[in-house]
């Protein structure tokens, strides 16, 4: 896949992602310390994070911020939606590393870093797309893993995998590579299972048997994919980015 192709079929997949919802704004310290005193008998299990008066400025401005540059992204003004996602994006790191099991505020960094990789290809900057997606990637895994159900943030986390795979191996990474189309490999059989008629899934398997051939040059992996392709073909839902290789692979439809 070249470059450009490459980039194009990048931010358009992130038109389509999952999003999870940002936090609820935090109260001020002195209101947290008066709620949790009035219910202490009934939140002794789940202790919330104390807050400084200056974190709760900081994140309800990151959460405000994040909701500006959702409205910003729909109107087509990217270039100030990626510099409200940057001005938020510290403030979001922080309040998911305060707690590495906290999946919702996994999620709220993993979709403030792909709608970040949705403006800077908007506006042409296509290198830092992969960039943003290789720190999206490890919150959105986190997302998943907690609820497998979600099938909308299986096939962000596995698109997010294939075009940073795609990214790899356009750079030579081929380790790298490997290493993510392996994963996807894994996720779409685990996912089939649940799902067996997703066309997103039948997709990423004959993209993840490409991506491994790609990263190793093992033929078995051809093999595989030809009757995934040709499955692929007869129901009418290839893809526009695998359209090319099933058709390499299986002669011109």
């Amino acid at each position: 896949m070249r470059k450009s192709t490459f980039a194009a079929f990048l931010l358009s997949t992130t038109t389509g992602v999952a999003l999870v919802a940002a936090p609820a704004m935090a109260q001020d310290a002195d209101a947290n310390a008066s709620a949790n005193a009035s219910t202490e008998a009934t939140a002794e299990a789940v202790a919330p994070v104390q807050l400084t008066a200056e974190q709760v400025d900081a994140q309800n401005k990151a959460i405000a911020d994040f909701g500006e540059a959702q409205t910003l992204q729909a109107a087509g003004d990217h270039a100030t939606a990626l510099a409200k996602l940057k001005g938020a994006l510290p403030t979001i790191r922080e309040i998911a590393a305060r707690d590495e099991t906290n999946a919702q505020n996994a999620g709220f960094l993993a979709s403030a870093l792909t709608m970040a990789a949705s403006s800077v290809g908007a506006l042409g900057q296509t290198d830092q797309i992969a960039v943003y997606y290789a720190e999206a990637i490890p919150q959105w895994r986190k997302v998943y893993q907690s609820d497998t159900s979600q099938n909308g943030v299986r096939d962000t986390l596995i698109s997010l995998m294939i075009n940073l795979g795609n990214y790899n191996l356009i750079n030579e990474n081929k380790v790298e590579a490997k290493s993510l189309f392996d994963e996807t490999l894994a996720t779409v059989k685990a996912g089939l299972q649940a799902d067996p008629a997703s066309p997103v899934l039948a997709n990423a398997h004959f993209s993840a048997l490409i991506g491994l051939n790609q990263s190793t040059g093992d033929q078995s992996y051809i093999d595989m994919a030809k009757p995934v392709g040709e499955e692929l073909r007869a129901k009418g839902i290839v893809n526009a980015m695998n359209e090319p290789s099933v058709n390499a692979i299986l002669g011109a439809a």
